[in-house]
């Protein structure tokens, strides 16, 4: 308003009135051209001096600054704390995206896995840690549980590696040291199996001579006589526990496996009903349910002893007769066998533990129903060569239902294994599964989760 009463006075209004808008033009200019200059200078001096609404600009975007500056300094620090404190385990951590490749590890890590920085950052980590197990293992994304590998840096070290997904389902892996676990499993595994092999030979001994005595026994004092009957019951306990004891030995070890073949559900199941009739009482009463057209890929042998394993203990522990129906059920995604009893039946706290050795959820039901304690334990480990798993459901006075899960290229039907068989007859090649070889059946856990 001043300028256009002074133009007025003067006669100039809309000269004096260009000559303010340039003069405010080229003043804003100026404060622009100040706050870009000090912009570039990152901000770090003090801002310069002017008035008005661009001197309340200066000091707040001053003051945004400075807490900028105090918020990246305190993450700086936390960072460095995250860095110092992960660099002090003794186990390795390892940051890896959603592909694999690697972002970040500590020096644990860089040590057991023999990483290093800053070639291998960026790496898918398959590349780095070329062993078959651990690319199954990463690329099926099977980190359930963890893995058990040799160190690609040093001689003699196993590894445990544990992988956990986070955010964009990137990869946090944690690598640690466990030889002497490994070793001392290794120690009790040959320990077993040496004192089991052992023990078959004075045990054959002791079996001879009890069979000659109870030739003569009744000639004998009573007893004497039912000290031999228990001898020769207990030496026949003992005998079943060291076979079971070798056979869990050669299936945790891998020792002389039996080739993998189709085998046919029915042939396996008839020779588990011809042990298990004698077994069986008048009050007991068994069925089988069992297509005659399905096969199933494996060890037949092994089959036999999981499938036995589970009829028996169903016979076992249903002391008081009642239904027992075995079946198998197949669809699209698996096959299934399971053993349905109308038993005692198991506490659902007690079912992880099931298939730990000598584990027994009742400990005076072992000398009742003359079992090893090791039954279970053999059904995982077999189930575990097979890619598949087990499943429990029970409930206290109501029985329990044991099924063994196999995946879908491990079973067929008549019908389709002929198809198959024509094609790989086309090709001289054996009919294998499609999806899953030998070498991955170490991989596979039991669903119970159990550890023996």
């Amino acid at each position: 308003m001043a300028v256009i009463a002074i133009g007025f006075v003067l006669g100039h209004i809309l000269a004096l009135a260009l000559l303010y808008v340039l003069g405010t033009l080229y003043w804003q200019l100026y404060q622009l051209y100040q706050f870009h200059c000090w912009l570039r200078r990152s901000g770090k001096a003090a801002p310069p001096e002017a008035s008005g609404i661009w001197g309340e600009i200066f000091d707040a975007v001053y003051r945004l600054q400075k807490k900028q500056r105090k918020s990246k300094r305190r993450m700086r620090q936390a960072l460095n704390r995250i860095e110092n404190s992960t660099a002090a385990l003794k186990e390795g951590v390892i940051m890896a995206d959603s592909n694999g490749n690697l972002e970040w590890w500590n020096n644990s890590a860089g040590l057991l896995l023999g990483l290093q920085r800053p070639t291998d950052r960026g790496q898918p980590i398959t590349n780095i840690l070329r062993n078959p197990e651990f690319f199954r293992y990463f690329s099926q994304k099977r980190f359930g549980e963890p893995l058990v590998i040799k160190s690609p840096s040093k001689d003699g070290i196993y590894l445990e590696v544990q992988t956990t997904l986070y955010d964009q389902n990137d990869h946090l892996i944690f690598v640690r040291d466990v030889t002497r676990l490994h070793l001392l499993e290794q120690m009790r595994k040959d320990f077993v199996a040496n004192a089991s092999h052992e023990l078959k030979t004075p045990l054959t001994v002791i079996k001879g001579y009890l069979e000659t005595l109870s030739m003569f026994k009744d000639n004998l004092p009573p007893s004497m006589q039912r000290g031999i009957v228990n001898m020769s019951d207990q030496s026949l306990r003992m005998e079943h526990l060291i076979e079971d004891l070798l056979l869990l030995s050669r299936l945790e070890t891998n020792d002389k496996r039996e080739a993998h073949q189709w085998v046919k559900i029915d042939d396996i199941c008839e020779t588990v009903k011809k042990t298990a009739l004698p077994m069986m009482s008048d009050e007991h009463e068994i069925s089988f349910d069992l297509p005659e057209d399905s096969y199933i890929y494996g060890a037949s042998s092994e089959l036999y002893s999981a499938f036995s394993n589970l009829v028996v203990n169903a016979i076992k522990y249903s002391p008081e007769g009642g239904d027992i129906r075995v079946k198998w059920v197949q669809n699209e995604f698996s096959g299934v066998f399971s053993v349905e009893d109308q038993g005692l039946g198991i506490d659902p706290r007690h079912i992880p533990r099931l298939t730990e050795r000598f584990f027994r959820v009742d400990k005076g039901r072992g000398s009742n129903t003359g079992g090893t304690g090791l039954g279970l334990a053999i059904v995982k480990h077999v189930l575990i060569h097979h890619n598949a798993k087990l499943q429990i459901r029970s409930q206290p006075g109501f029985g329990s239902t044991f099924s063994c899960h196999f995946p879908t290229d491990r079973v067929r039907q008549e019908a389709l294994l002929a198809t198959v068989a024509t094609e790989a007859d086309s090709i001289d090649a054996p009919v294998k599964p499609l999806a899953h070889s030998q070498e991955q059946e170490e991989n596979t856990t039991t669903e119970t989760s159990s550890t023996s």
